[in-house]
C-alpha cells in the first residue's frame, strides 16, 4: 500500500516506520513535517517531501494518508493558522474519498462534525488512532464490566481512570483527556455528560457572571463522566513522579479490576476478588492493528462508520472541560446526529424567523406611516412597500423547494448506482 504522511510527529512516525519496515507499505511522500523532516527522510529516503498537500486530493498519489497532530508551522509563510490549515486539509481529503489515518485529535469538533457530513456524502474512510484504545488489556476489562452479576466484579459501581504525566499544562491535558475519552468509551459508553473540578473560584464568584480573562489551570484537573451504558468514571491527572503512567480501575461489588498502563503497550490486568489473578498482555502490537484497519478501509472490505464520529464526540466531551469549570455545574452531551438535512433546516428556521421578525417590523412601520399620514407615504418608493413586503417571503418559501429537488438527485444517483451494480453482477 502506498502511504503518504501529512505532518509528523512522535506517533505518526512509529507508524510510519512500522508501515515500511515490517508492513510491507511504501511511504512515496511527506508533506508539512516541520523540523522533522530529517527523521522522514531517514525512514524512506525516496520518499518525496515538499509542502505542496494538494496532489494529494487526486488520489493517484497515494492509496492512504497518515495525518498526524503536529501543526506545519507554517503560519508565517502562508498567513494561514495551522489549525485552519489542517481543517481545510482533512475537508478537501475527505470530499475526494481518500482513506485517511488521522491522529486523535485532529481538529475541534465542530469541523470533525462537518468533516463527517463530507465523508458520507464522499463513501470515504477515516480511521482515528487513539493510543491503547483497542488493546487487548482495555478490551478485557470491558468485557470484565459488561458481565454484570456474572462477572468476578459483581456489577460494577466505580470507573476510576489515574494518569501521571510530565506536561500539565492546558494544550497538553485536554488532548489527553481527549484520548482518554475513547478509551472511557469502550467501558462506559458514548459520553453524555461532563462535569469538571479543578482549582477552587474565586470566593464571592457569581458562576454566571462574565467570563474569566485568563482560564483555569487544568494542572490538577478532575473530570466526571457518565455514558449511555448507565456507568459513570472519573478522570483525574497527577505529576509523574517517576515515568508518565496510568492506572484504569473497575471497583464491583464482589472486587475490583486494575488496569496498569505504563508508557509502552506492556499492560497488565489485576483482578482482586474471591482470588487475586494477574494477567500480562505483552507487547501489543499497535501500529500492525492499526495499519490493518486502513488498509481494510482503503480496500472497502470493512468501513466502520462510526469510529470518526466518535472520535469527535469524545473530542466534544474535552472542549465542554473549560464550560464546565466556568460555570461551575454539569455540561450535557446530546450527540445530535449532524447532517446535512439537519444543517439545513436549522438554517431555514433561524431564516424563518428572521423574515417573520422583519414583516413585522414592516408592517409596523406601514401602519404608523399610513395612519398618521406621514409624508414618506407620498414617496414614490413607498407606494410599492407591499411589495418589498412579499417578495423575500416568497424567495423564502422558493428555497424550500431546495431540499425536494436534492433529495429527488441523490435518489437518483443512487438508483442508477445501484442498477449498474446489477448489470455488472448480471454479466
Amino acid at each position: 500500500m502506498r502511504l503518504a504522511l501529512l505532518g509528523a510527529d512522535a506517533e505518526s512516525l512509529e507508524l510510519v516506520r512500522w508501515a515500511v519496515s515490517a508492513g510491507g507499505h511504501g511511504l512515496v511522500a511527506a508533506y508539512d513535517f516541520g523540523r522533522l523532516g530529517p527523521e522522514v527522510a531517514a525512514i524512506a529516503p525516496r520518499a518525496r517531501l515538499d509542502d505542496h498537500w494538494e496532489s494529494l486530493v487526486l488520489g493517484t498519489q497515494a492509496d492512504g494518508v497518515i495525518v498526524a497532530r503536529a501543526a506545519a508551522g507554517l503560519t508565517h509563510a502562508t498567513g494561514i493558522a495551522d489549525d485552519e490549515r489542517r481543517a481545510d486539509q482533512l475537508r478537501k481529503l475527505a470530499q475526494a474519498g481518500v482513506p485517511m489515518l488521522v491522529v486523535h485529535p485532529a481538529c475541534e469538533a465542530i469541523v470533525g462534525f462537518e468533516i463527517e457530513m463530507i465523508r458520507r456524502d464522499s463513501g470515504g474512510a477515516i480511521v482515528p488512532h487513539a493510543a491503547g484504545s483497542q488493546h487487548p488489556g482495555l478490551l478485557r476489562l470491558a468485557e470484565l464490566i459488561s458481565g454484570g452479576a456474572d462477572s468476578p466484579l459483581g456489577p460494577v459501581e466505580q470507573i476510576v481512570l489515574e494518569r501521571e504525566q510530565a506536561d500539565r499544562g492546558r494544550d497538553a491535558v485536554l488532548t489527553q483527556f481527549a484520548r482518554d475519552a475513547s478509551l472511557l468509551r469502550q467501558l462506559v459508553g458514548t459520553i453524555q455528560s461532563v462535569n469538571a473540578t479543578g482549582p477552587a473560584p474565586a470566593p464571592g464568584r457569581d458562576p454566571m457572571g462574565p467570563k474569566l480573562k485568563t482560564l483555569a489551570s487544568l494542572a490538577n484537573l478532575s473530570v466526571y463522566v457518565s455514558g449511555d451504558k448507565g456507568l459513570t468514571a472519573r478522570w483525574s491527572i497527577g505529576p509523574a513522579l517517576a515515568r508518565e503512567s496510568a492506572r484504569l480501575t473497575a471497583i464491583g461489588s464482589l472486587g475490583k479490576a486494575v488496569l496498569h498502563m505504563p508508557g509502552g503497550n506492556d499492560w497488565s490486568l489485576e483482578i482482586v476478588g474471591e482470588e487475586r489473578t494477574q494477567e500480562s498482555f505483552g507487547s501489543y502490537g499497535e501500529a500492525e492493528a492499526t495499519l490493518s484497519r486502513l488498509t481494510d478501509a482503503a480496500a472497502k472490505t470493512h468501513i466502520d462508520e462510526t469510529t470518526w464520529l466518535d472520535a469527535c464526540r469524545d473530542q466534544e466531551a474535552a472542549e465542554a472541560i473549560d464550560r464546565s469549570l466556568a460555570r461551575g455545574r454539569t455540561i450535557e452531551l446530546f450527540g445530535e446526529q449532524h447532517t446535512e438535512e439537519a444543517s439545513f433546516k436549522g438554517v431555514m428556521a433561524m431564516g424563518g424567523c428572521l423574515m417573520l421578525m422583519a414583516a413585522l417590523g414592516v408592517l409596523f412601520v406601514a401602519t404608523v406611516v399610513e395612519g398618521l399620514r406621514l409624508p414618506l407615504r407620498d414617496w414614490a418608493v413607498w407606494r410599492y412597500w407591499p411589495i418589498y413586503l412579499l417578495v423575500p417571503i416568497a424567495v423564502f418559501l422558493l428555497l424550500q423547494v431546495l431540499q425536494v429537488v436534492v433529495k429527488k438527485e441523490n435518489a437518483g444517483a443512487e438508483l442508477r448506482q445501484l442498477v449498474g451494480g446489477n448489470d455488472e453482477r448480471a454479466k
